[in-house]
């Protein structure tokens, strides 16, 4: 399975990024780094992430990272995973 990061996802983790570099720049690069080769790492074994909240459906999973959500459509009549976004404490939707 190929892996697409939807343009939220990129725009989100860009605003969470900038937020942390206010503080620390070499902990913001850090911070991408590690998220993106977690995130990477999904196509290998998607299900082994936990079924979002309220969803009944086995397709829609959430990995979780240093208490932020990223939600991911496993899409397998296109062969990909899409991840949809990140959030922390405020709600996705």
């Amino acid at each position: 399975m190929t892996l697409e990061k939807s343009p939220r996802f990129d725009s989100e983790l860009e605003a969470i990024v900038d937020f942390i570099a206010k503080d620390s720049p070499n902990r913001a690069l850090h911070f991408f780094d590690e998220i993106i080769s977690k995130i990477n790492q999904i196509p290998s074994n998607p299900y082994i992430h936990k079924k979002r909240k309220f969803l009944d459906d086995e397709n829609i999973r959430e990995m979780i990272f240093k208490g932020y959500t990223i939600p991911f459509l496993i899409d397998t009549k296109n062969g990909k995973i899409v991840v949809l976004g990140i959030f922390n404490q405020n709600l996705w939707e």
